[in-house]
């Protein structure tokens, strides 16, 4: 085992990780740059690892060329393929991390990004259903497609590229089942959105595709049931209302050989808890966030975050996030420094990095005011909750069923760690992710 010494470990290299170690190290600071990725980029711009994943088409933006340059920064050490599997806040911040590795830092960025969220629903265990960023990871990484004839269905922005990127590799995509009705409200919303025109123009060419390729759009649907035994050979549609109810005798079978499934994100908390950081409830969500100031510093001095950990409002608000988060952290070490760190910036002293990062503070609003327009377009509703019968598969890992957390509920769980005890619910390898 060895120790591996940083002023800054930054920890994640999607838009926001990478952002915030580029300004940091801009600033002089000398960056560990994790990321469980074999390439930097994370999920919205994953890279191939394969050469014919490269040419497949429908696979997705690349790097942008700023962000591509960050991992041969002459200050940026990039440890890719490594995962931080424990962590401790001292006088130092130690991370431990898959290989034997410990890593030791003045500063830490948290930018781990967010996991996708799905509602259990009969049959959604079956080799063939999974999550709509699966879907994307395959594609985008290996140009692999899971399903010739599947269905992309769930809530939430992620359908249309994903949905788009699908068909444009040549799958055969029954339709997008969007679970929020249309209604004037959320026609008026939609309309709102518009006048940010490069999201609009983006949704515009999404729409495009699925036209092209024929792809029904179907709001107020949603895949309530898989049926197959060894594979997927068939789902269910319903008509939900308003609240995700299923609207009974709208049921129609369709084949199908996969379904990709998704209902939003949910912020990763799990190294920002193991070093004790403050997170707080998402409003009409089913999530939590990192909490963090108006300069990325979280409840924990020496730790930042940015991007979805601190709530997920996509890939221009990450990136913008990952700036101020990257200022701030050399900020930090300079203010920390028994030694002088901002002796050391190469002439750029942290005060001329503040105004950078007070210039990128227009820019964030304005992304973040899209990104809650957007989360107001797809509002989390509670009627999922009916599309699980009794002998539903809930937590996959321990083979858990909806019936038996309902029993413990009964007989007087109160919260989640209750609900865990009584059924092991949520303590397999995914720890009820």
């Amino acid at each position: 085992m060895s120790t591996v010494r940083a002023e800054l470990a930054v920890v994640g290299a999607g838009p926001a990780g990478l952002a915030a170690a580029r300004a940091a190290a801009d600033l002089g600071a000398q960056v560990v740059l994790v990321d469980a990725g074999r390439a930097a980029g994370g999920q919205i711009y994953r890279q191939p690892v394969t050469a014919g994943a490269a040419r497949t088409p429908g696979a997705g933006p690349k790097l942008p060329a700023r962000l591509r340059r960050v991992t041969s920064h002459p200050r940026v050490r990039h440890l890719p393929a490594t995962s931080v599997w424990q962590a401790a806040a001292g006088e130092q911040f130690m991370l431990w991390l898959t290989g034997g590795d410990q890593l030791q830092a003045r500063a830490v960025i948290i930018a781990t990004g967010a996991s996708e969220i799905v509602l259990p629903f009969p049959g959604w265990e079956r080799p063939g259903v999974t999550t709509v960023g699966a879907a994307q990871a395959l594609l985008k990484g290996q140009g692999v497609v899971a399903g010739q004839r599947v269905l992309v269905a769930g809530s939430g922005p992620l359908l249309l590229p994903a949905a788009a990127g699908l068909a444009e590799a040549g799958v055969e995509v029954v339709a997008m089942l969007e679970a929020t009705p249309l209604s004037p409200g959320a026609v008026g919303r939609a309309a709102r959105l518009a006048r940010y025109t490069g999201k609009a123009g983006e949704a515009a060419a999404y729409a495009r595709i699925l036209a092209r390729h024929r792809v029904p759009v179907r709001p107020g649907r949603a895949v309530t049931a898989v049926h197959g035994d060894e594979e997927v050979t068939g789902a269910t549609i319903s008509r939900v209302d308003r609240d995700w109810r299923p609207v009974p005798g709208t049921e129609r079978r369709v084949r199908v050989d996969a379904v990709h499934a998704s209902f939003g994100f949910s912020p990763a908390l799990e190294l920002s808890r193991a070093l004790g950081c403050a997170d707080l409830p998402q409003p009409g969500r089913p999530t939590a966030a990192v909490w963090c100031d108006d300069n990325q510093a979280t409840s924990v001095p020496g730790v930042f975050a940015a991007g979805e950990t601190t709530g997920v409002a996509g890939a221009d608000v990450a990136e913008l996030e990952g700036c101020v988060a990257g200022v701030a952290a050399a900020r930090y070490l300079e203010q920390s420094s028994p030694d002088g760190f901002g002796q050391k910036m190469n002439g750029v002293r942290a005060g001329s990095g503040e105004r950078a990062g007070q210039r990128l503070r227009p820019a964030l609003a304005r992304a973040r005011r899209f990104a809650r327009g957007l989360d107001e377009l797809y509002p989390w509703r509670p009627g999922g909750l009916d599309w699980p019968g009794p002998d539903t598969i809930v937590c996959r890992c321990e083979e858990v069923p909806w019936a038996a957390i309902g029993a413990a509920v009964a007989d007087g769980a109160r919260d989640v760690r209750a609900v865990r005890g009584a059924t092991r619910c949520g303590m397999g390898y995914c720890q009820g992710r």
